[in-house]
C-alpha cells in the first residue's frame, strides 16, 4: 500500500469542491492476474479517498475513486461535504500501480450550456499499415507513446488464428451496434472519414470539441487469455460468460451468417508469423 496526502489549504469552498487528476496506470494482463488469482496475500485495492473525522483519525469518506483507465486520462471526484473536521488533507490509498502527473483542485464549477451533434461516418477502409514506433512519453516511467508518422510493416505479434474482416470498405460494418463488427488483426488500421458541414455554426466565444464513442472487444494473444490463440468464438451483446457458456452462442439468424460470410473471409494462421520470422 502507499498513501498520496494532499492538502486544498483553508480558503477553498469545501462545500462545492472537486479533485482533478490525471495520469496513468501500469496496465496488467492476463498473466499478471492469474498471478494475483493464486495469491491469497496480495489483492488489488482499488484507489479510495480518506479524510480526518473529529477524533483527528482517517476515515474514508469514497470508497472507489476510480482510477485513470488507459494513457493521459483525468480522474474527476466530487469532494464536497466530504471533510469532517478543519483539517481539509485527504488521502488516497492503493496498491496499484498508479502515475499521477498533475493534479488541482476547483471550488468552482462552469454552469454553462453545452450542445450536442451526432455526425456519423461517411467512409471507412480497413487496410493493413503495420507498428507505429513506440517510445516512452515523459522519459524511463513515463507510459508508452506511438509515432503514427514512424511506421514498421514488419509483422510483430503472434497471429491468432482465424477468419478476419477483409480489406476494404467497413462503412456498413461501423453504422450500428449489431454484432457485425470489423474484426481486425494486429497492425491494421481502418480509416474512417466524417462529413462536417451539418455541424452548427459556432457562436461567439465558443468553441468545439470532439468525442469519438466507440462499442467493441479486444482479445489479445497472451499465453494465459482464455481462448488466446483463435479468433473463435465471438463476442456479442448479452453474452454472459467469456469463454462461452453452452448458451452464450452467437446470433445464428441469417442476417449474421451473411454478415460472416460475406466480411470475414481473410483467412489469418500462425504460420504467417512464422514464415516472417524466416525471412
Amino acid at each position: 500500500m502507499h498513501d498520496l496526502i494532499l492538502d486544498p489549504g483553508k480558503d477553498l469552498n469545501t462545500k462545492n469542491l472537486f479533485i482533478f487528476l490525471n495520469g496513468w496506470i501500469f496496465p496488467t494482463d492476463a498473466s499478471i492476474n492469474v498471478a494475483l488469482s493464486q495469491s491469497d496475500k496480495l489483492k488489488v485495492i482499488r484507489p479510495f479517498v480518506q479524510v480526518i473525522n473529529s477524533k483527528g483519525e482517517w476515515e474514508t469518506v469514497i470508497e472507489n475513486l476510480g482510477f485513470p483507465m488507459g494513457k493521459d486520462k483525468t480522474v474527476i471526484a466530487d469532494l464536497s461535504s466530504n471533510f469532517l473536521a478543519n483539517d481539509h488533507r485527504i488521502r488516497i490509498r492503493t496498491n496499484m500501480e498508479i502515475y499521477w502527473d498533475y493534479i488541482f483542485f476547483s471550488d468552482v464549477t462552469a454552469n454553462v450550456p453545452a450542445v450536442s451533434t451526432i455526425i456519423n461516418p461517411v467512409s471507412a477502409d480497413l487496410h493493413y499499415r503495420g507498428f507505429s514506433q513506440g517510445f516512452r512519453k515523459g522519459g524511463r516511467y513515463g507510459p508508452h507513446w506511438f509515432d503514427y508518422s514512424s511506421v514498421d510493416k514488419n509483422k510483430k505479434w503472434r497471429d491468432l488464428s482465424g477468419n478476419y474482416t477483409r480489406y476494404g470498405d467497413v462503412l456498413p460494418l461501423l453504422t450500428e451496434s449489431d454484432d457485425k463488427y470489423i474484426i481486425s488483426n494486429a497492425g491494421d488500421e481502418t480509416s474512417i472519414k466524417f462529413e462536417s458541414k451539418g455541424l452548427p455554426e459556432l457562436k461567439k466565444g465558443w468553441k468545439r470539441d470532439f468525442l469519438i464513442h466507440t462499442i467493441g472487444w479486444v482479445k489479445d494473444g497472451d499465453i494465459n487469455t482464455a481462448l488466446g490463440s483463435t479468433v473463435l468464438p465471438l463476442p456479442f451483446h448479452g453474452m454472459k460468460n467469456y469463454p462461452p457458456s453452452a448458451t452464450d452462442i452467437y446470433p445464428q439468424d441469417a442476417d449474421h451468417q451473411q454478415y460472416l460470410k460475406e466480411y470475414n473471409t481473410r483467412i489469418v494462421t500462425q504460420d504467417d508469423f512464422r514464415n516472417a520470422l524466416k525471412k
